[in-house]
């Protein structure tokens, strides 16, 4: 198993994910054995209840920002409430693209110190199952109510994204998707109602123009109709609403050379270039469109729940959130995280115990209040505390409805920097749309038929 995953991430770590190159170190052949428990043996459901006098150590292996970090460390310290004698090491990565995560992770099970519990989001659910990083926890689940519980209480998209095989790997914490969230302030100043839900491109584009002004008569735009998200997850709900995706159903084939791939493409670079309601877009970090509407300069951004923590470190409350607008049909994108069972971990039970905290409805109710993703638990999402704020805070958990998980094959990371590269070459006005998705659907169908 480790050959696989050596092989994996060094691809990976040459990779880019969509918002920011990664570096490229040389991994090492591992000195240790392969485990000797093989997936299949690993997905036994614990016999008896766990001692709470019981003596371990449990690793995880965990990623996000500041606020993420502390809510994993409230939640442990809870866990150790009921298990005193387990020392639990949080191996927390602030990071920037999926390819860095994916690159440290194989790095540190190809050097023999993998962790007992791995956070992964929808973007690299197919790459661990095939590369054994995580078991199914079916069996486990089935044997806790606690367990059922938190099924019951997410919606089946969600646990299907965290899924391969009819089998569940991991169990759901939180997700994101991309709305667009518009200042009310701006709105309201123009004479602007709020769109309807089922608004559609058309109107995007006739209300980003009427937002986008130069206020000072400088000849220069200094307040723009829209901030454009720029990475991948950012721009799939253009190809979603399209009717369309960068592979085919399956995940096996590329779909760039679709027409509606092509319009998709064609229509982003107009909004900066023939509509003139967006600035270039480019900038390495994925929270710019963000931070950039938080300041007011911006009419409407892409974002899911995540900005709004951005809103709160700047004060920032005038604003509130609209379902992706339409073309072809009514759609965006989503993407789940949650804990996974690393198959050589000698604590499985326990692992298991501990990441039913992490998702327990404390902790989930704790990443409201710091503003970042949307809760699994429908209960939580549906609470009077995460309702507060935006005005129809409502819609998020209600996209799910109609959102599409993220285009997550085992490729991810390669998949999606061969798009945003040639999307590059678009958003520069330096090729077609027509030629860069040409370009790109022949290097992802190399990349596919490896």
């Amino acid at each position: 198993m480790f050959k696989k995953v050596i092989g994996l991430f060094f691809i990976l770590a040459l990779a880019l994910a969509a918002c920011g190159p990664v570096a490229t170190p040389v991994v090492e052949e591992p000195a240790t054995s392969e485990p000797t428990e093989s997936p299949a043996e690993a997905t036994e459901a614990p016999a008896t209840e766990l001692s709470p006098d019981i003596e371990a150590k449990l690793v995880i292996y965990d990623y996000g920002d500041t606020n993420d970090e502390a809510i994993r460390r409230e939640a442990i310290a809870r866990f150790n409430e009921k298990y005193p004698n387990v020392e639990v090491e949080l191996k927390f990565n602030t990071i920037t693209t999926w390819a860095e995560y994916l690159q440290q992770l194989g790095t540190q099970v190809a050097g023999g110190d993998a962790p007992d519990i791995v956070h992964l989001a929808t973007e690299g659910v197919k790459m661990a199952v095939d590369n054994e990083l995580a078991i199914p926890l079916d069996e486990y689940i089935a044997s806790s109510p606690d367990g059922q519980a938190l099924l019951d209480d997410v919606a089946p998209a969600m646990i299907d994204s965290l899924s391969a095989d009819g089998k569940l790997y991991f169990l759901p914490a939180a997700w994101n998707n991309m709305m667009i969230h518009y200042n009310t302030k701006v709105f309201e100043e123009a004479g602007i109602e709020r769109p309807s839900d089922d608004w559609t491109w058309d109107d995007f584009i006739a209300i980003a123009q009427q937002l986008t002004k130069d206020t000072d008569g400088d000849g220069k735009t200094d307040k723009w109709g829209f901030a454009m998200p720029y990475y991948f997850f950012g721009v799939t709900p253009w190809l979603y609403s399209n009717g369309t995706a960068a592979m085919n159903p399956e995940l096996t084939e590329s779909n760039l050379s679709d027409l509606a791939v092509i319009e998709t493409v064609q229509f982003l670079q107009d909004i900066v270039y023939e509509y003139k309601v967006a600035p270039d877009p480019f900038n390495t970090d994925p929270n710019a469109s963000s931070t950039l509407f938080a300041s007011g300069d911006f009419a409407m951004a892409g974002g899911g729940h995540w900005p709004i923590q951005f809103y709160m470190a700047n004060d920032f409350s005038d604003y509130d959130v609209l379902p992706w607008p339409q073309n072809k049909e009514k759609a965006t994108v989503f993407g789940a995280d949650g804990y996974g069972i690393y198959p050589g971990s000698e604590n499985k039970e326990l692992a298991f115990a501990l990441m039913l905290e992490l998702v327990s409805e404390e902790t989930l109710a704790e990443t409201v209040s710091a503003g970042v993703a949307i809760p699994a638990r429908r209960s939580v999402a549906e609470s009077p505390g995460f309702l507060a704020e935006p005005k129809n805070a409502q819609l998020f958990y209600g996209s799910l409805d109609y959102a599409k998980p993220v285009t997550a094959p085992p490729e991810y990371a390669e998949m999606s920097t061969i798009f945003m590269r040639w999307l590059d070459k678009v958003m520069a006005d330096e090729m077609s749309a027509e030629d860069a998705m040409k370009g790109a659907d022949e290097e992802l169908k190399a990349l596919l038929a490896k």
